[in-house]
């Protein structure tokens, strides 16, 4: 029999309050959040689109890699980061209709000339990359798949570069005790793998941070 599950980090009107805390977003964001919502695809939240944004500021990270383009949501928060200087961002997904969309929205948003979109699968693209290429690197992708990415992503950060991957807590259910349907077993295995192998990496140091459905964020340490 199943335990009745408690949200051991964060419920979801906390992290709606948070949301309503923020100034006002653009009509663009509003209408993105609204076609999220009504197609049910993945984007991320309000508070950690704004927290993304900011990370790319107070750091002046300038070579942005995104893995998971989606419709472009999380995309023009970094976008926004880079506001005021020079910079682009080199997004990645495998699903070409939402990547499409998403190049809409990018022109509509006026940052177009700021972002490559790239389609296909990241695990073949991202060994092309040289190393040391970028100095932010954000992963919003197949959760099932982050063992790979950490492989794959890490080479490519720049010494003092920032590591952000999402959904990492997968609602509380990687705390060991945790009980939830059989079907999540092999995900909720493949998180807590994951996040064992990134806090336990050499080269980084990790901070993982319950917002939205959890933050790892990660900086390269210096050679």
């Amino acid at each position: 029999m199943l335990k009745k599950v408690v949200n051991v980090f964060y419920s979801f009107e906390l992290e709606q309050y948070l949301g309503e805390l923020l100034p006002r977003r653009d009509d663009l964001f509003l209408e993105m959040e609204e076609q999220a919502l009504r197609e049910t695809i993945p984007v991320v939240t309000p508070p950690v689109g704004n927290y993304l944004s900011w990370l790319v500021k107070v750091s002046g990270a300038s070579r942005i890699l995104e893995v998971g383009t989606a419709i472009g949501y999380s995309t023009l928060w970094l976008a926004k980061g880079l506001a005021g200087r020079a910079g682009k961002i080199v997004t990645l997904d495998l699903n070409v209709d939402r990547a499409t969309r998403a190049i809409e929205y990018f022109k509509r948003g006026g940052v177009a000339e700021k972002i490559q979109v790239v389609m296909g699968d990241a695990r073949r693209i991202l060994p092309d990359f040289p190393r040391g290429e970028f100095d932010f690197v954000f992963v919003d992708a197949a959760k099932g798949e982050y063992l790979d990415y950490l492989e794959l992503v890490t080479p490519l950060l720049g010494d003092g570069g920032i590591m952000v991957v999402d959904n990492v807590l997968f609602r509380g259910w990687v705390v060991p005790g945790s009980e939830y349907e059989p079907k999540y077993e092999r995900m909720v295995s493949r998180l807590r793998e994951f996040l064992k192998l990134l806090t336990e990496n050499p080269e980084l140091q990790t901070s993982i941070l319950p917002l939205g459905d959890g933050l790892a964020v990660s900086i390269r340490k210096c050679s």
